[in-house]
């Protein structure tokens, strides 16, 4: 474990919950509803935005997602210029090129478009134009890019294609370091977005495992802030609708990819789980998949559905009231359950999740040498995250275990 003791841990993540309390929320304009991309150059001429750079991947290219975009651009008369190289783990590389990209079109403004891959790229780029002297490398850690605040910040706006990763509704971006297979997370209210587009038509084409696993992704951001000490009514209303609305429809979208009533509620729960996630933080579970998926490059949300009931089975009693209580949210709870009782149910309905839409409880991909590159890991991303429970070397080891065997 790493040089701290669990008594200035434990102190540590108080202090976080009590600031994450008092931290304004973070406000942004929504343009939601089906078609709400049509309408994005005229708010953007309203912002006095005169070049945008787009930011998004080869692939959605292919498909010519973006085409109503560029359309609606061109309606409104404003130029815009491109960079199509996203991965989807986003590299140091793609925000370089693309900031290249930004400074030599002159752009004022950064699109986010496509999942959560795009829109961490741009909001990097964007973190990148406030200060011109630091390399997206140099970016990385806890509000590194926060003071001073700039005079003028290019406009982010976020157009989310997935329904789960959240980034269109946090100030916090994950950059993958190529060299050293580890991925690391800026955080800094300046790259907030300021304009999110909640368009389910987006989302129509995305293939039932990538709407499974985007839909995990979602749940872990509602779960993990809800169970965590930073948690606040706030946060908690949020987390309860979103857990109920994808339990309520991931079935109908996950069968049905054309439901677009479905779809758009499935954007909603994503977007409602992402301001629990920049409200009330995460937990241990993220700082697994983000190590464990840049390690092995294996998709986040695949990540998170193997890990996310080990992590709040070792939670255990510290967490049981919180579980049961959503257990009662998802209906997989009667009155006459005990409260652990409810907690179990809660957490056989997460394993229930990741066996019917393809997900996987496993990840036969780990290897017994990584573990302990994994637990280093893991111990540094969590330390300021208000987890229920500390984990020691030990304890990652055995949900590391368990991620190798067979159920």
């Amino acid at each position: 474990m790493i040089p701290f003791r669990k008594p200035l841990l434990k102190t540590l993540k108080a202090a976080t919950a009590c600031f994450m309390v008092l931290v304004p929320s973070q406000e942004s304009v929504v343009l939601e509803g089906p078609g709400s991309i049509r309408k994005l150059p005229d708010l953007m001429k309203k912002q006095n935005i005169r070049k945008p750079l787009v930011i998004t991947d080869r692939v959605l290219m292919e498909k010519h997602l973006p085409a109503g975009l560029f359309e609606a651009f061109k309606a409104a008369g404003m130029p815009c210029a491109v960079y199509d190289g996203v991965q989807p783990n986003p590299s140091i590389k793609n925000v370089e090129e693309a900031y290249g990209l930004y400074i030599k079109n002159g752009c004022d403004a950064v699109v986010g478009f496509g999942g959560g891959s795009s829109m961490d790229c741009a909001k990097v780029v964007a973190g990148r134009a406030v200060r011109p002297r630091r390399t997206a490398d140099q970016l990385g850690g806890y509000f590194k890019i926060m003071l001073p605040v700039p005079k003028k910040l290019p406009r982010i706006v976020a157009v989310p294609t997935t329904a789960g990763t959240g980034a269109e509704t946090t100030s916090a971006a994950v950059i993958t370091d190529v060299g050293r297979n580890t991925k690391y997370t800026v955080n800094d209210f300046l790259i907030h977005p300021h304009v999110i587009v909640l368009d389910p038509e987006l989302t129509l084409g995305l293939p039932p495992f990538f709407t499974a696993i985007t839909a995990m992704d979602a749940l872990s951001h509602a779960i993990e802030g809800y169970i965590g000490g930073a948690h606040c009514k706030f946060s908690d209303d949020y987390s309860e609708k979103a857990v109920r609305m994808i339990f309520g429809h991931i079935d109908r979208v996950y069968k049905n990819g054309g439901d677009l009533e479905a779809r758009g509620q499935m954007m909603l729960a994503s977007y409602y789980a992402g301001i629990v996630l920049n409200r009330a933080l995460t937990g241990y579970v993220h700082p697994f998949a983000h190590k464990i998926g840049g390690l092995y490059h294996l998709p986040h949300g695949r990540v998170i559905g193997a890990v996310m009931p080990l992590v709040l089975e070792y939670y255990g009693d510290t967490i049981a009231g919180r579980l049961a209580r959503l257990a009662d949210v998802i209906e997989a709870s009667t009155p006459a359950m005990s409260e652990s009782r409810k907690a179990a149910a809660f957490i056989a309905s997460l394993r229930g999740f990741n066996r019917s839409y393809g997900i996987g409880e496993t990840i036969p991909e780990l290897r017994e040498a990584d573990f302990p590159e994994i637990a280093k890991s893991v111990h540094g991303e969590c330390i300021p995250y208000p987890v229920p429970r500390i984990m020691d070397d030990r304890d990652i080891f055995r949900i590391l275990k368990a991620l190798q065997r067979e159920l």
